[in-house]
């Protein structure tokens, strides 16, 4: 009875407690406007798989499968969440900011995939893993922890952080400002047209297509066919190790190009087939050589056009087959 009297009192007081009422398995063309979860795969052959119609909308997909045409939408949203599943066909986004995938797998395989994400729109991929042909995410687009293989992706900022021990391919890397570091990633050309900084990473030797400032801080590049710098306006190469490359290590060309300083400086260069470090100029520019090592490379550790760099001092060649030319190296 005592029981009985605290329950009356409770019920009195609060209401009768009722189960939380599961939520429904959406429909394929469904607008979602709360949180959901899935229970099973959503497949849409043809049609809309479901559109984020409200700010703060979280989709778990709880270990299944959406796919559609598109599998998902997003326009003039922000802050959804999409976790924990699999989305292998298209996504279409517009100013859709603050969007987050996390532990996603998106693409397929061999898949032609293209996601062009217009306007404002601003994405993160935590722990995912992408599969496409190319992703465009508009404003900003953040790889932190992820996996991915595609032939170009591109944003406003991109910025490319961690990737759980396994090389990334990418083909083509573009953006105004870019940022790579703390990652494996073989590609064939990056660039920034405002800055390009690459730090902390490991890298195959490819085209750096730098038009504004290039920073290029402690990395490891091996086994390309070069390093090629060709076109920044101003930066800082530091604390790099270039080896086994199938020509040279480092290759600078930025010709009338460069209208700020740019410093080479504390790199290493080994192993390389060709010269180490070769600068090839046509005119004086406002480049400075320093406190860097060149050993076992096969021509020059390091060469430079003559009268065209500053050699800063303290560069030391050790077993290259023909020392260095108008850098002095000890």
């Amino acid at each position: 009875m005592q029981f009985f009297g605290v329950l009356v009192v409770s019920i009195a007081l609060f209401g009768a407690v009722t189960p939380t009422r599961a939520e429904a398995m959406p429909n394929c063309g469904d607008v979602l406007r709360q949180s959901i979860a899935l229970t099973a795969d959503l497949e849409c052959p043809g049609v809309t798989g479901l559109v984020i119609g409200a700010n703060g909308v979280n989709l778990d997909l709880n270990g299944h499968r959406l796919n559609g045409s598109p599998a998902l939408s997003l326009t003039g949203v922000d802050g959804t969440t999409i976790r924990n599943g699999t989305i292998p066909g298209n996504i279409v986004a517009a100013d859709a900011t603050s969007t987050r995938f996390v532990d996603m797998a998106v693409g397929r395989q061999s898949s032609n995939a293209v996601y062009d994400w217009t306007g404002t729109t601003s994405v993160t991929f935590l722990r995912s893993k992408l599969d496409m042909w190319r992703l465009f995410c508009g404003a900003r687009c953040h790889l932190l922890r992820s996996t991915f293989t595609m032939n170009q992706i591109g944003a406003t900022h991109l910025i490319i952080q961690g990737d759980q021990g396994q090389t990334n391919w990418i083909n083509h890397v573009g953006a105004v400002q870019a940022d790579i570091v703390n990652t494996r990633l073989n590609p064939l050309t990056v660039g920034g047209s405002e800055r390009l900084t690459i730090r902390d990473s490991e890298l195959d030797g490819f085209e750096v297509i730098a038009t504004g400032r290039l920073e290029l801080l402690r990395n490891t590049f091996s086994g390309g066919n070069w390093l090629g710098v060709h076109r920044p306006v101003n930066g800082v190469i530091r604390g790099n190790r270039f080896e086994k490359m199938k020509s040279a290590g480092l290759f600078v060309d930025p010709k009338e190009t460069l209208t700020g300083p740019l410093v080479i400086e504390r790199n290493t260069f080994a192993d390389n087939a060709g010269d180490g470090l070769r600068i090839d100029i046509p005119v004086p520019l406002d480049i400075t050589v320093r406190k860097n090592t060149s050993e076992n490379n096969g021509q020059y550790g390091m060469w430079a056009t003559a009268g065209t760099v500053k050699d800063g001092g303290k560069n030391v060649s050790n077993n290259d087959a023909l020392g260095c030319f108008t850098i002095v190296c000890s």
